[in-house]
């Protein structure tokens, strides 16, 4: 694609793109949960539209602790569309490192599941539980957000290192970078 042309495609254009031509196509599959590209999208719109409720604005970091899973995806896909970044955490690590990568990475908010609670350490930091808030969240729209402008370089997520050498140092991965990426392997595979 052209400079030019890259400028208004986004992880989420192209995903709702492909919602309109294949609403009815399977998007999802976790366990024994499927979703359609419509209810993914129409899913993933509920929680954007709660979590810019909530505060989530562009540029700001959400926390995302969650076992893999459908709600997961959902999750990534809603602050994509709100334009704020991810930080990913395992629910697998330790108490000492959650609490160093919370305070440092200045999360807004945490989303996570009631039965991860009390893996996360005590913290400032608001915790939205997703299958506690479901019956809130389904209330909420189902329309698209308004697109957000790339705006190079928007930020898509940030990761920490391991910290063997230290303490762990956030990694910032721009939107423009994860959209490169996945323009690669769309055209690799």
């Amino acid at each position: 694609m052209e400079e030019n042309m890259m400028d208004d495609v986004t992880l989420i254009t192209l995903f709702e793109t492909q919602v309109e031509c294949t609403p009815g196509n399977l998007a999802l599959s976790f366990a024994d949960e499927t979703l359609t590209y419509q209810e993914l999208n129409q899913r993933a719109n509920q929680l954007a539209h709660t979590l810019r409720d909530r505060g989530v604005q562009s540029q700001t970091l959400v926390g995302i602790f969650l076992e893999r899973s459908v709600d997961m995806v959902v999750a990534l896909l809603a602050v994509y569309k709100v334009g704020a970044a991810y930080v990913p955490f395992d629910p697998t690590t330790p108490q000492a490192r959650l609490t160093y990568m919370l305070v440092d990475a200045h999360i807004t908010l945490l989303l996570t599941q009631t039965d991860l609670l009390a893996r996360i350490p005590e913290s400032t930091v608001p915790i939205y539980c997703l299958d506690r808030e479901r019956p809130q969240i389904v209330t909420a729209p189902t329309t698209n957000l308004p697109h957000m402008r790339n705006g190079h370089p928007s930020l898509a997520y940030v990761i920490y290192t391991s910290g063997t050498t230290g303490k762990p140092k956030g990694v910032l991965i721009s939107q423009q970078g994860l959209l490169n990426h996945a323009l690669a392997m769309r055209h690799y595979y």
